[in-house]
């Protein structure tokens, strides 16, 4: 069920992708790599505080299969076969299927859209095999029960073509985010528990992007990284040495070099409405104000660097020394290879936190009839009904 085969090829950086088109290959290879590091860190974990070896003790019990890297690396029949023993040879399972955790780091994996779910059937992830997974708990990269929720709030907003995708496939989910990238050993750590070397940053923001920035970086408070088309080196050099790294949302929410930020200890400084409910991060312990700056989107497309510059002058000293505490302590929880990781306690609390969280998930009654060419059907009547269950809250 482990499958360490897969395993093993996730740590060769020339292990040949047997999974999509090549340029999926270059964008999920550290996905995938991210994915195996979390339930290597998870396995190894014995302090008694949050691990029983007692598996009826057990509030839930992690599933040892990789399977964005299965998916990135194998094939559809080493999915298959781990599954396959996790339903026919795991008595607990069999008993409570609700307490299974399952993670994948793929952000593609396990979304509540037709295309994905068709793509990824080819891959051994059946629409069977999920409907029998569904009651258990699932972490991946964005929260689709607390999006789902946003959207259905904004129904004038950005995201409604995301709707099909933030439909909840499981009983229970909450994110990681790319918090791979946090824990990516191709950059260096940079730990800011010592609030000096904080300070000792060269730059004021850091900001690349493949496009100009139309004259607003020279309006910035300087010294300030903010670019295009540099070279890694350059980049990796200014990123490193800035103390506020400019996030701005993607074709999702959310961007990788949130994570990438919180490893480098430089400051985020978000511009994305919808983050906090597309990409919670240990919702249970903290919020993304403990240790970043968000702005407005609004204020910032019409006025960036004054939106910027304005957010930074704003805060006190005493502000800005708890949010850099805020972010040494989420490098804690997210950076694995940190000397004093509190990942396993941080993904132990979110995970029993939220098991006891309701949300209505699509397959949760009358699913194990639904099959791929029922499906749009299916869903469109789970569109209605959490439409009217989240009206009958407000």
């Amino acid at each position: 069920m482990t499958l360490p085969h897969i395993r093993a090829k996730s740590k060769d950086d020339l292990s040949k992708a047997t999974w999509g088109r090549q340029e999926w290959a270059r964008r999920f290879r550290p996905y995938a790599q991210g994915e195996v590091r979390f339930l290597e860190a998870l396995e190894q974990y014995t302090n008694s505080d949050v691990r029983t070896f007692n598996i009826e003790e057990a509030d839930f019990v992690v599933v040892p299969i990789p399977i964005g890297a299965a998916v990135f690396w194998g094939s559809s029949e080493d999915v298959s076969l781990a599954f396959r023993h996790l339903f026919n040879s795991e008595p607990f399972f069999k008993r409570h299927p609700e307490r299974h955790l399952y993670l994948t780091n793929n952000e593609r994996i396990f979304r509540g859209d037709l295309e994905s779910l068709k793509h990824f059937s080819d891959c051994g992830l059946t629409l069977g095999l999920l409907v029998n997974i569904a009651k258990g708990i699932l972490v991946k990269d964005f929260d689709a029960p607390r999006f789902q929720e946003y959207i259905i709030n904004h129904p004038g907003g950005d995201w409604q073509n995301l709707r099909n995708i933030a439909r909840p496939l499981f009983q229970h989910q909450w994110s990681l985010g790319y918090s791979h990238e946090s824990s990516d050993s191709k950059y260096p750590f940079i730990d800011v528990a010592n609030f000096q070397h904080w300070i000792d940053k060269n730059n004021t923001f850091f900001y690349y992007t493949p496009e100009r920035a139309n004259g607003e970086g020279e309006k910035l408070v300087q010294p300030s990284s903010v670019g295009f088309n540099t070279n890694h080196t350059k980049w990796l050099s200014d990123f490193q040495n800035s103390k506020y790294c400019v996030v701005v949302r993607g074709d999702n929410p959310t961007t990788r070099s949130l994570f990438t930020a919180i490893r480098l200890g430089c400051m985020p400084v978000i511009v994305s409405d919808a983050l906090p409910m597309y990409q919670p991060i240990f919702q249970s312990l903290l919020g993304y104000e403990d240790f970043s700056i968000v702005v407005d989107e609004a204020a910032f497309l019409l006025q960036p660097a004054r939106t910027l510059n304005n957010a930074i002058k704003s805060l006190s000293f005493e502000e800005l020394k708890s949010k850099i505490s805020g972010l040494a302590l989420v490098q804690r929880m997210l950076v694995i290879d940190h000397p004093r990781s509190l990942f396993v306690p941080a993904f132990v609390h979110e995970t029993v936190t939220r098991q006891l969280d309701y949300f209505p998930y699509l397959f949760m009654e009358n699913s194990s009839t639904t099959s791929l060419r029922r499906y749009e059907l299916f869903a469109s009547q789970y569109d209605l009904k959490i439409e009217q269950w989240y009206h009958s809250l407000s």
